[in-house]
């Protein structure tokens, strides 16, 4: 049986993400790999730090022992450490995020871009910007911080945190074309209310873990 390893920097998306790849590739074993610290300690230091691509390493080596034979990172605050993992352990890293913004700039030119945390602002929209270069297109990013549903879903209050979003996304949804929601724990936003924007609203789990699904395939390491 092939192992997918699943690297988290928080509890909220472990449930969700581990049903999408149970869902879209059955035949897996998944492990469930977290260390909940990471985040706050980039957010502290400004940036990423030695300790922290240390205790990344750790995780990715775990991964290794555990025989999986390909990594998701869940976290876009660390996605830009996917490179360097998978030169670590010689095993393909995939990014949660990719398969969104790959859809968002095909999508439009101008594209909203709603974070929670400032860690993950920058490598979502350098990402944004990689994936329009690559289609040789030119993007504008509208960029909105809600560090305060952060902190709302931190304390368990999920209603506040999604009326902070919801908030957010109305303000945007007349002047882009596509929003996306840049990290993973935004997603339950859009359980039954995609509908309901006036803009298409993106988010990484289900987009990511298809993309994930389709390299795995590429790679014959999932059937077709």
């Amino acid at each position: 049986m092939q192992t997918l390893a699943l690297l988290h920097t928080g509890p909220v998306v472990i449930a969700p993400i581990h049903n999408i790849v149970r869902s879209l590739m059955p035949s897996l074993r998944v492990v469930n790999l977290m260390d909940d610290s990471i985040v706050s300690e980039i957010f502290r230091e400004n940036g990423m730090t030695s300790a922290v691509r240390e205790r990344l390493d750790h995780m990715a080596q775990s991964a290794v022992a555990a025989k999986a034979q390909a990594i998701v990172v869940t976290c876009s605050s660390i996605s830009e450490m996917a490179g360097p993992l998978a030169e670590a352990t010689g095993l393909p890293v995939y990014k949660i995020d990719e398969g969104m913004a790959e859809e968002a700039v095909r999508r439009g030119a101008r594209i909203g871009v709603i974070a929670t945390l400032p860690t993950t602002m920058l490598p979502t929209c350098r990402l944004l910007e990689q994936k329009a270069r690559e289609i040789g297109k030119a993007v504008t990013l509208h960029r909105e911080l809600c560090q305060d549903a952060f902190d709302e879903l931190s304390r368990g209050n999920t209603e506040a945190h999604d009326r902070i979003l919801r908030d957010a996304i109305e303000r945007m949804a007349g002047t882009q074309d596509v929003i996306v929601l840049a990290q993973a724990s935004m997603a339950r936003l859009l359980e039954g209310r995609q509908s309901s924007f006036a803009t298409p609203v993106l988010t990484s789990p289900l987009l990511g873990i298809t993309r994930v699904r389709e390299q795995l395939q590429a790679r014959g390491l999932l059937p077709n």
